[in-house]
């Protein structure tokens, strides 16, 4: 007889099925890694497709290859696609036996969520109750409060959570109405809740919503709304005061503090303007206060203008921001004032005091105060350090830097132990597929269930796998930074020697700029497009070659690798082979930084660096250029790039010569 999937028969099959699948995989002794589980792979995807193609009522066709998987480590897999192709209620003893089984595994996401509105739809309030899970997204969440509030006997307590999901700067589900009715019904809805919701949708840009809400408000308050919108989309108006009659004074300075600030960062001269304008009528907190001084303070630096000082001075005070007192110090490296640089050091906090970069600062002051003995035991101690400011302060002291490679202890158990994991094998199995995404959600899985001892046995494992990226940011979960070969592997090489050596590019460099770019994740995809190995945008890829390339072709590692190199000469030839340059360009673009280069007079290269003003740009070209170092002494060839950097100066560009340098350049997209 043919039992038809649905049938109580199979129902009470696919449960069993689904209870013994757990302890079956977990006794399972360690995948070997070789071709003996071609089989089991081939067969999954066979499977896999089948599941997809057939119709439901003819998914018992599956039940045989099925079978033949459970010892297979991504079987659950397979249960849940064939759940997901049946969401009914017919169903709920088998899908809920599943969802028990793997509760919190990164597979049930999906099915608990179509399970969970699926019930919804069809009024299954107590098999809602019984699966529903936190954080699965504002519609089903308030499908929950919905039910948990027909049944209440103390309502507020839910309506209090209600509170949350309407102050969002967004428009809600509808799922979300009923309960928001209720909680208006209940007084929930006050004119201050309305002008905070009103305030975070004005802040996103949502002007839509702000009209809507802004309609609930007594029609003397309605003017609130479009005031936070005019200001958020041109901070210039508030420098007209007829925008502002003060019938709100604390609701409108907050919508002139905020005005002030982004106007700060647009045209901080006339934010200046603005603050002495409103600074005896506006009734803001000690706080805000602060975000306005930082912000005028570092705009001024950043663009070096008259009374960049004096704003730093009123901006660095006891808890003000940390990037505050930073670009204090950096504003007076550019001036080279050292005398100030060190009195502004030595009165800051201890921590302060003991970060790298104040560190090697001091003792810069001191050298190029003509005391260089008082900074030498600052240098020797940051030398025996592995980072940018270590590799730094070698090259201050002419000696070489020190990696301090320490392979990390393992014990073969242990790891074996994690590799046994079902969530290892898991992420492994995917991994031979090529499902990275799914491979790496096992693995962050496996990751958050270890104790945190065992973290780095997890990233020597990835290692020995060759998972690039995971090692790496295993290592950095697990605290472990000394095992600097597996932390910086030489992954790719031949390609990037093979790419380098036709483009004269050094392979360390092209290997640093991946290691920071996307850590070796070969399908990495940033939010605004940059893809692959080393991050390219398909802009930037198309005019090199002078042809449409899809995001398909920039994953694949040798073609990235190959255009990722190729854009890497072409800046080191309009950029005179900087590498400073190069890497700021590779991550800023190079637009912006030709507007960065000194425009009075040449500054020392890591004077220059302190001063860039995009803190992911800084940050990028530190840690690019110690990348660079570490490779070359793994690939074992000689490093002079810290000597280089020590002794170097970027040179200044006149401004009127600016417009025509990049006109000259032809460069290609940012």
């Amino acid at each position: 007889m043919v039992v038809k999937f649905g049938s109580s028969r199979l129902l009470g099959w696919l449960s069993g099925w689904l209870l013994f699948a757990v302890p079956a995989v977990m006794a399972n002794p360690l995948l070997p890694k070789n071709d003996a589980m071609q089989a089991q792979r081939t067969l999954y995807l066979e499977t896999e497709r089948t599941i997809q193609t057939l119709p439901v009522s003819q998914l018992y066709k599956v039940d045989s290859d099925m079978a033949a998987l459970q010892s297979y480590p991504l079987y659950p897999y397979l249960v849940r696609q064939r759940l997901f192709r049946n969401v009914t209620i017919a169903n709920r003893r088998a899908i809920e036996s599943f969802l028990m089984a793997y509760d919190g595994h990164p597979m049930v996401y999906s099915l608990r969520a179509k399970w969970l509105r699926y019930l919804a739809d069809n009024k299954q309030m107590s098999a809602f109750l019984a699966s529903y899970r936190d954080n699965m997204g504002a519609e089903i969440t308030c499908h929950y409060l919905q039910y948990q509030l027909a049944e209440a006997s103390n309502p507020d307590y839910w309506l209090d959570k209600v509170d949350d999901l309407w102050l969002s700067a967004h428009s809600q589900p509808d799922s979300c109405n009923p309960v928001f009715k209720r909680w208006e019904e209940q007084g929930h809805l006050t004119d201050a809740r309305l002008l905070k919701r009103i305030e975070r949708a004005a802040l996103s840009g949502n002007s839509r919503l702000v009209s809507y809400l802004q309609r609930s408000l007594p029609p003397e308050r309605q003017y609130l709304g479009q005031l936070w919108l005019k200001v958020r989309n041109d901070p210039t108006q508030v420098m007209k005061p007829f925008n502002f009659p003060l019938a709100e004074i604390e609701i409108e300075s907050r919508i002139l503090a905020h005005g002030l600030e982004r106007l700060a960062w647009k045209d901080p001269d006339q934010a200046v303007k603005g603050y002495y304008q409103w600074q005896s009528k506006l009734k803001i907190s000690e706080a805000q206060w602060a975000d306005i001084h930082r912000a005028i303070a570092l705009s001024l630096a950043i663009d070096d203008k008259p009374g960049a000082l004096t704003w730093l001075e009123r901006a660095d005070v006891t808890g003000a921001a940390q990037d505050v007192k930073r670009w204090h110090l950096a504003y007076l490296l550019r001036k080279q004032n050292w005398q100030k640089v060190l009195e502004l050091i030595d009165l800051s906090r201890p921590q302060i005091q003991q970060q790298d970069a104040f560190r090697y600062w001091r003792a810069r002051s001191f050298a190029n105060l003509g005391a260089p003995e008082m900074g030498k035991h600052t240098l020797e101690e940051l030398a025996s350090e592995r980072h940018y400011y270590g590799f730094m302060a070698s090259a201050q002291l002419a000696k070489p830097a020190s990696l301090k490679h320490m392979e990390a202890p393992t014990d073969p158990s242990i790891i074996q132990a994690i590799e046994s994991r079902p969530s290892a094998q898991r992420a492994y199995e995917f991994l031979q597929l090529g499902r990275l995404i799914d491979a790496r959600r096992e693995w962050r899985y496996l990751i958050s269930k270890l104790d945190t001892t065992k973290i780095k046995d997890a990233a020597v494992l990835a290692s020995e796998w060759g998972w690039y990226d995971q090692a790496i940011i295993s290592f950095t979960q697990s605290g472990y930074l000394d095992d600097v070969k597996r932390r910086f592997p030489l992954a790719f090489a031949p390609k990037f020697s093979r790419v380098g050596q036709t483009y004269d590019v050094s392979p360390a460099f092209a290997m640093a700029i991946a290691r920071r770019e996307s850590s070796f994740m070969v399908d990495a995809v940033s939010p605004a497009g940059a893809t692959g190995l080393m991050q390219l945008m398909p802009g930037t890829a198309q005019y090199l070659v002078d042809k449409k390339i899809n995001r398909a072709a920039l994953i694949e590692p040798d073609q990235n690798v190959q255009l990722g190199v190729q854009y890497l000469r072409y800046l080191m030839d309009k950029l005179d082979n900087n590498p400073v340059l190069v890497s700021a360009s590779y991550n800023a673009g190079w637009k912006k930084v030709l507007n960065w280069l000194p425009r009075d007079e040449a500054l020392p290269t890591d004077v220059w660096i302190e001063n860039i003003p995009y803190r992911e740009t800084r940050g990028y070209v530190k840690a690019v250029l110690a990348y660079r170092y570490i490779y070359e002494q793994q690939l074992g060839t000689p490093s002079e790039i810290f000597s280089q950097l020590s002794t170097s100066s970027i040179p200044a560009v006149p401004r009127d010569s600016l417009g025509q340098m990049a006109t000259g350049l032809q460069l290609a997209p940012e």
